[in-house]
């Protein structure tokens, strides 16, 4: 027996589709098309529980995600905040300089908060060190390190850079705006 097609998500869910949907937008994307007319001709035994649970859960899967743009279309200001505490340090002398650090709006004490904000904006995983694995080259760059500690886009961190091999110095280059 062919399957079903259904044009929309909620043709879909009466199909008896699994029906996904993405976060940002209100569409719906019918990812499989899986029904239990379809699971009789793969040798999967069909019973009358599994005839009447895929419904169920695609019924369950959709209204589900139907309440879930409603609550991502308007996100809180506090998820966004990025507030950091910068420290830059020299070759064995205690902090050189110690900003505080705002985005959305740009401010604080940093001297230049525009052009470190659109740095952190352009890679924020850079607070992430590389992976122990990473091939890096083992040459010293310079002496200077910085600490990170705050809220980055709502989430709380601390951070260590360095200018120790070429995978922390490409860290140290992405974010060089924001040492000041």
């Amino acid at each position: 027996m062919p399957p079903r097609r259904c044009a929309g998500a909620v043709e879909a869910v009466l199909c008896g589709q699994v029906v996904y949907w993405s976060g940002s937008t209100a569409a719906a994307t019918v990812l499989s098309s899986i029904n239990a007319d379809q699971l009789e001709e793969t040798n999967v035994p069909v019973t009358r529980l599994t005839r009447g649970l895929l419904p169920a859960l695609a019924i369950a899967t959709a209204l589900g995600a139907a309440l879930t743009p409603a609550a991502a279309a308007a996100p809180t200001t506090a998820a966004a905040t990025t507030d950091l505490t910068i420290s830059v340090y020299g070759t064995l002398t205690p902090v050189v300089r110690e900003y505080r650090l705002t985005c959305d709006p740009d401010g604080g004490t940093h001297p230049r908060p525009k052009e470190a904000c659109e740095a952190i904006r352009k890679s924020p995983g850079t607070i992430k060190p590389p992976p122990p694995t990473a091939n890096c080259l083992d040459r010293v760059y310079g002496p200077e390190y910085a600490k990170v500690s705050g809220v980055l886009f709502g989430v709380e961190v601390a951070a260590g850079f360095n200018r120790r091999n070429s995978c922390e110095e490409d860290r140290w280059q992405a974010w060089l705006p924001v040492w000041g």
